[in-house]
């Protein structure tokens, strides 16, 4: 028992949050909220960063501690703008539980890359801090937390392949990719996802959605083979300003079956039927000194490691 006589339960947790890519991004128009209107495909990849979690004490009526560790120091914040801690700060606030938690990041998606890293470690916290207190909250519960962190966080409770509208919460699940490889591509340049929305030229202009479901099933079905209608309206934006960039892209989609933006980036992926077409591509890229990473779907979100 500690000092206000609640018993100390001492427990750990461990998760892998992926990250993800955007099979398709769309922006429909400017929300009269400050958010864009999106229409997205969501595809989780096998990419992961990885928390740790303890709740080393718990207590009632006052502020949670939350200690929170980084590795390797410096790829992400240890403070309260990183969305792991907001992410658990946000948990006690409105479940009213309340404690010590000690969390421990181990970074492995690059940052600031369009992939997601930071939405699924909060993601990750928000499950983990529902797992240790024993609050048993819906997937719509924990969704609704996670909306209020960032836009790809529902996803990340979800994972797997799924259709984004709204922006970018309202999720409908597609039939899973299966039958891909995907090759990642960071350059050194970080882009911050706010600034390069901020960034597009709307004015007026609505487009139309352009994903049918059942259409989108399916391609998904054959997916990177055959025809693929997916763009990202976000490069209108990103590659003007970073010609490398741009010309790295040109070069993957002579290559890769798909090759887009990854989200609002700096990262870009191509999409492969196969890793024997990637091995050379991989291995030229990674000596003109780019960060490439090799991934394949992941059909789920935030998984539990310690089970």
């Amino acid at each position: 028992m500690n000092g206000h006589g609640v018993k100390a339960p001492r427990r750990r947790v461990a998760l892998r949050s992926p990250a993800k890519v955007n099979l398709h991004l769309e922006v429909l128009f400017r929300r009269p909220d400050g958010y864009h209107e999106i229409e997205t495909i969501l595809q989780a990849v096998t990419l992961f960063d990885r928390l740790e979690v303890e709740l080393a004490d718990v207590w009632e009526g006052r502020e949670p501690r939350l200690d929170l560790a980084v590795e390797p120091f410096g790829s992400a914040p240890e403070d309260a703008t990183n969305l792991v801690h907001r992410a658990a700060a946000l948990f006690c606030e409105r479940t009213g539980r309340s404690g010590h938690l000690r969390l421990h990041l181990r970074k492995e998606i690059p940052s600031e890359a369009g992939l997601g890293g930071g939405s699924g470690n909060a993601a990750a916290a928000l499950l983990a801090c529902d797992r240790l207190f024993g609050t048993r909250l819906g997937v719509d519960e924990l969704e609704a937390l996670g909306a209020e962190l960032g836009s790809d966080v529902p996803f990340f409770i979800r994972g797997g392949t799924q259709l984004a509208r709204g922006r970018g919460t309202d999720l409908t699940p597609l039939s899973p990719v299966r039958r891909c490889h995907f090759l990642i591509v960071k350059p050194k340049l970080s882009l911050s996802t706010a600034a390069v929305y901020d960034r597009l030229n709307l004015g007026l202009t609505t487009r139309a959605p352009k994903v049918s479901i059942r259409n989108a099933e399916a391609l998904i079905a054959r997916f990177p083979a055959g025809s693929w209608f997916g763009t990202n309206r976000l490069e209108e934006v990103v590659l003007p300003d970073q010609p490398a960039l741009q010309r790295l892209l040109l070069d993957l989609r002579e290559q890769a079956s798909v090759a887009l933006l990854a989200g609002s980036g700096s990262a870009i992926f191509g999409a492969f039927a196969d890793d024997r077409t990637m091995a050379g591509i991989e291995q030229r890229l990674a000596a003109d000194g780019w960060d490439v990473r090799r991934a394949r779907p992941h059909p789920a979100g935030v998984v539990f490691t310690d089970e």
